[in-house]
C-alpha cells in the first residue's frame, strides 16, 4: 500500500517538474494559504518537522544523490514577506552592506549581538531563518510535504561535474577587526584591508555611505601607526633573535603591497621608514651593550666591536636570504652600524680626554674599525669600506689633532725636565767609573719616541703636527742640557776626583749627543720643511755640546802629558826619549776610557786631543824655544823630530785617528829646517799651506829663525809664497782639518839689521847672530828667569 503511494508521489512530482520547464510561471510558493503546509510557529518550532518516530525516506538510488537547485530553492522560500525574501528581491541588483561599526564588532567578541532580543529566535530572521534551512534538509514531515521537496530535487550522478555555488561578497571589517588583524600580525591582510578603508574615506568606493570622513581618516592614521609599530617590532626581533623571524615575511609583503600601489593617496613610503627602523634598531642595540656598564674607553671600543660583529655576521647568514634582493639589506644594516659607531665616537671626542684616549680614537677612527670589524673574514666580502668614509668629520679629527699636540707639548716638556734634574743630580754623586755610565739618552728619547712612531700611522698631516711639537721641546732641552753641562764643566775643580773619573762622566754626557742628533734628524724628516728652523737649533746646542765634552777630555789628558812636554826641545831631549815615551805612555793608560765613547764623539775626541798633543811639538818649535843656528844642530833636531813624530803617529793609529793630516807636519817643519836650497824650502814651504791652511808669514817668519836664516834676500824669496795670505790672519781652517798654527801665539818680533848681510863676510854674520842670542838671553834673564821645570835649549 505504502509503495504505491510512494509511486504515485514520485509521479506527481516529475509531473509538477515538467509543468514547470515548459511553463514559464513563477513556482508556486509552498508557503502560501492554499498549500497543506503552514508558516512556522512563533514558538520557533519547525512546522514541517513530522514525529521522529517517522522513519527516513529511501534513496533514489546508489549512485545517484539530490541536488536543489537555487532557483527552486529561492522559489519556494519560506522567508518571502512583501516581495523580499533571504536571497534578495527577485529580479533587483544587490545593495552592498555597509562596513560595521566597531561597537558592533566589540559587541560580537563577547558573544553577543546588539539587539539581545535576536539571539531568542522570537524575531524575524532569527532562529526562524536558521531552521528554515534545516526544515528543507530534514527528513520529518508528511508525505505530502516529502513529495513537494522532493519535486525540488535533481538527481544527478555521482561522478558528473558540481556547479561551483557563487561566491558569497566580502564583507568589510570593521577598525576594531582590521586592529585585531594588526594585532595578530596578520600584517599584509590588515594593510589590504586599511587601504580599502582609505579609498572610502578618499571616496573611491561608496561616497554616499561615507557619514564621518574626518573619523575614518583618524582611524586610517591610527591604523597605519599600529600596523607600523608591529612592523618595526618584527625588524627589531628579528635582529635579536639571531635567526630566521616567522613574521618577516608579512613585513616585506606590506612594504611590496604598498609600493605596488597605483595611486598614492596615502603612500607611507614603507621601505625609507623600514631603513629608519632598522636605523632605530641597531642605535638601540648599541645603546643598551654602552648604558650603565662601566669601564675605560678601550673596553667599550670592545663590545662595541664584538657585537657589531656578531650582528653583521648574522644579517649576512639568515636575514640577507629572506630579504628579496633589491631591499639591498646587508647595506642597510651596514650602513645603520656604521652611523651608529660613528654617533659613540664623536661623543666621546667631545669629552675631556687625557692624550691616550684622544689618541684612541684617532686610531679606532683610521685604523682600527677598518681592521678589526670592516676586514672581519665572515663579512668582508659584502663591505666596500671607501663607501663608508670615516668615523669622524675633518673638523672633529682636527681638533682632536690638535688637542693631542698641545696636551703632548706639555707633557714632554714637564718630563724632559724631570729628567735633566735627576742626570744633574747624579753628576755630582761619587759612583764607580763603571756606573757613571747611564742610559740618559735613551730615557730621554723614551719620552718621544711613542708618539713619533704611533702619529704617522694616523695620517700623515697629523705625523708632521707631532713631529714639530716633539721637535720644539727637544731643540729647547738641549739648549738647557748644553747650560747645565757648561756649568757643570767650570764645578769640575770643586769635585775634587781623579782625572779618569771625571772623564767617564764627561763620556757619559758626551754619548747622548749622537742618539739625540740621530733622533732630531728623524723628527725634521716628518716634519719636512717645517722642522728645518728646529733641526738647526737642535744640532747648533749638540755641536757645542761634543766640542766642549771632546776638548774637556783632550784638556784633562793633556794636563797629564804636561809634565813631560815640558821637556820637549830642551838639552837634554835630544840625548834621551824620555818625554816622548812618557806622552805615550799616557795616552795608552786613556786608551780604555776613550773607547767608551761612542763613534761620533770618540772621532771628535782623538782629533781634537791628536791635534793637542803636536801643538806641545810645534809650538815651542815655532816659539823658537830651540834655536838651531848651525847645520848639524838643525840636522839633529830634525832627526829627532821625525823619529818621535813616528811613534806619535802609530800610537794615533792605534787609537783611529781620522786626523791623519797632522801626522805631516813636523815632518814638513823638519824638511824646512834643513834644506839649504831655496827652491826647495819654498816647495816644502807650500805643501805645508796646502795641509794647514792657518799657517802664517809671521809662523815661517819664526822658523827661520829658528833655523838661523838671516839673509834677507832668501827670507823675501821663502815669505813671497805666503805673500798672498799677507793679513789673512782670520781664515777659516778646513772643515776635516783643525787648526793648528792658529793657536800658536808669536810673542816677539824678528829684529833684523838694515844692512846688506850678502856683502858682509861670514864671520860677521856669524857674530851677529851670536849677539842677537845673547840679546834675548839677557831678556829672558831681566823677565826673571827660566821657568820652573824648564831647560835652556840654546845649542
Amino acid at each position: 500500500m505504502w509503495c504505491q503511494y510512494s509511486k504515485m508521489v514520485q509521479k506527481q512530482s516529475l509531473e509538477i517538474i515538467g509543468r514547470a520547464d515548459a511553463m514559464p510561471v513563477t513556482a508556486p510558493n509552498p508557503f502560501d494559504e492554499n498549500t497543506l503546509l503552514d508558516r512556522p510557529a512563533p514558538e520557533g518550532g519547525n512546522p514541517f518537522l513530522e514525529d521522529e518516530g517517522e522513519g527516513k525516506r529511501e534513496p533514489l538510488g546508489s549512485d545517484v544523490k539530490r541536488r536543489g537547485t537555487l532557483e527552486k530553492i529561492a522559489g519556494l522560500s519560506p522567508f518571502w514577506k512583501g516581495g523580499k525574501g533571504l536571497l534578495g528581491v527577485r529580479g533587483a541588483p544587490e545593495k552592498r552592506r555597509g562596513r560595521r561599526k566597531s561597537e558592533d564588532v566589540s559587541l560580537l567578541s563577547l558573544g553577543r549581538k546588539k539587539d539581545s532580543g535576536d539571539e531568542e529566535g522570537g524575531g524575524p530572521g532569527g532562529g526562524v531563518k536558521r531552521l528554515s534551512f534545516l526544515w528543507l534538509g530534514g527528513s520529518g514531515g508528511s508525505v505530502g510535504n516529502r513529495s513537494r521537496r522532493e519535486s525540488m530535487v535533481e538527481v544527478v550522478p555521482e561522478r558528473n561535474e558540481v556547479t561551483q555555488e557563487a561566491e558569497k561578497p566580502r564583507e568589510p571589517l570593521s577598525v576594531l577587526e582590521i586592529l585585531q588583524l594588526v594585532q595578530r600580525r596578520e600584517l599584509r591582510s590588515a594593510d589590504q584591508h586599511i587601504i580599502e578603508l582609505e579609498a572610502e574615506c578618499d571616496g573611491e568606493l561608496s561616497p554616499g555611505s561615507l557619514k564621518s570622513p574626518g573619523r575614518q581618516a583618524k582611524d586610517v592614521a591610527l591604523l597605519y601607526e599600529a600596523l607600523m609599530k608591529e612592523m618595526w617590532a618584527v625588524v627589531e626581533e628579528s635582529l635579536n633573535n639571531k635567526g630566521k623571524h616567522l613574521k618577516l615575511n608579512e613585513v616585506i609583503g606590506v612594504i611590496q603591497q604598498e609600493e605596488a600601489r597605483d595611486t598614492t593617496p596615502g603612500n607611507r613610503n614603507m621601505r625609507a621608514n623600514w631603513a629608519e627602523a632598522v636605523q632605530r634598531t641597531v642605535k638601540q642595540r648599541l645603546k643598551s651593550n654602552l648604558e650603565g656598564k662601566m669601564g675605560s674607553l678601550p673596553s667599550q671600543a670592545d663590545r662595541v666591536k664584538r657585537i657589531v660583529v656578531e650582528d653583521l655576521t648574522s644579517v649576512k647568514n639568515y636575514l640577507v636570504c629572506s630579504y628579496p634582493k633589491d631591499f639591498e639589506v646587508f647595506r642597510i644594516y651596514l650602513s645603520a652600524y656604521h652611523q651608529g659607531i660613528a654617533e659613540w665616537l664623536s661623543a666621546a671626542a667631545q669629552r675631556a680626554l687625557e692624550t691616550n684616549d684622544i689618541y684612541f680614537i684617532l686610531d679606532w677612527n683610521s685604523n682600527v674599525y677598518c681592521r678589526d670589524i670592516l676586514s672581519r673574514q665572515e663579512i668582508s666580502p659584502l663591505i666596500n669600506p671607501y663607501e663608508l668614509g670615516p668615523l669622524l668629520t675633518s673638523d672633529t679629527r682636527t681638533m682632536l689633532e690638535h688637542q693631542y699636540a698641545n696636551l703632548t707639548h706639555q707633557r714632554v716638556s714637564l718630563r724632559l725636565e724631570e729628567e735633566l734634574k735627576v742626570e744633574q743630580d747624579r753628576w755630582i754623586q761619587t759612583m764607580r767609573n763603571e756606573d757613571l755610565l747611564s742610559g740618559f739618552h735613551g730615557r730621554v728619547i723614551q719620552i718621544m719616541k711613542p708618539h713619533i712612531d704611533r702619529a704617522p700611522l694616523i695620517s700623515e698631516g697629523f705625523g708632521i703636527i707631532l713631529a714639530l711639537s716633539c721637535l720644539c721641546c727637544f731643540s729647547d732641552f738641549l739648549s738647557r742640557f748644553q747650560k747645565s753641562i757648561e756649568r757643570f764643566n767650570l764645578e769640575q775643580e770643586r769635585l775634587m776626583e781623579s782625572t779618569e773619573a771625571f772623564i767617564y762622566r764627561i763620556i757619559s754626557i758626551v754619548n747622548c749627543c749622537p742618539p739625540f742628533r740621530e733622533f732630531a734628524n728623524r723628527m725634521a724628516q716628518l716634519a719636512k720643511e717645517d722642522g728645518e728652523d728646529l733641526l738647526r737649533q737642535a744640532e747648533g746646542s749638540l755641536d757645542r755640546i761634543t766640542a766642549l765634552a771632546t776638548r774637556a777630555i783632550s784638556e784633562l789628558i793633556v794636563q797629564d802629558v804636561k809634565p813631560f812636554s815640558k821637556k820637549l826641545l830642551g838639552r837634554r831631549w835630544l840625548n834621551n826619549s824620555d818625554a816622548c815615551d812618557g806622552i805615550v805612555s799616557i795616552l795608552e793608560e786613556h786608551t780604555a776610557g776613550l773607547r767608551k765613547l761612542s763613534q761620533g764623539p770618540y772621532q771628535a775626541t782623538i782629533s781634537e786631543l791628536h791635534r793637542s798633543i803636536l801643538l806641545e811639538f810645534v809650538r815651542p818649535l815655532i816659539q823658537g824655544k830651540m834655536s838651531c843656528t848651525t847645520s848639524k844642530t838643525r840636522r839633529k833636531v830634525a832627526s829627532k823630530l821625525r823619529e818621535e813624530s813616528k811613534q806619535l803617529v802609530q800610537i794615533f793609529s792605534r787609537l783611529d785617528s781620522p786626523q791623519t793630516t797632522l801626522d805631516q807636519v813636523l815632518p814638513r817643519l823638519t824638511e824646512i829646517l834643513v834644506l839649504e836650497d831655496i827652491s826647495s824650502i819654498q816647495m816644502e814651504v807650500g805643501m805645508l799651506v796646502s795641509d794647514f791652511p792657518d799657517f802664517r808669514k809671521r809662523h815661517l817668519s819664526s822658523l827661520l829663525d829658528v833655523r838661523g836664516l838671516w839673509d834677507p834676500s832668501s827670507r823675501q824669496q821663502i815669505l813671497a809664497v805666503l805673500h798672498d795670505l799677507e793679513g789673512a790672519d782670520a781664515l777659516t781652517p778646513c772643515r776635516s782639518t783643525p787648526g793648528l798654527f792658529s793657536d800658536i801665539s808669536i810673542t816677539r818680533d824678528t829684529r833684523c839689521i838694515s844692512i846688506s848681510l850678502s856683502r858682509a863676510s861670514q864671520f860677521g854674520r856669524r857674530t851677529l847672530s851670536r849677539l842677537s842670542h845673547r840679546a834675548r838671553n839677557i831678556s829672558s834673564s831681566s823677565d826673571g828667569g827660566l821657568g820652573n821645570g824648564e831647560e835652556d835649549t840654546q845649542l
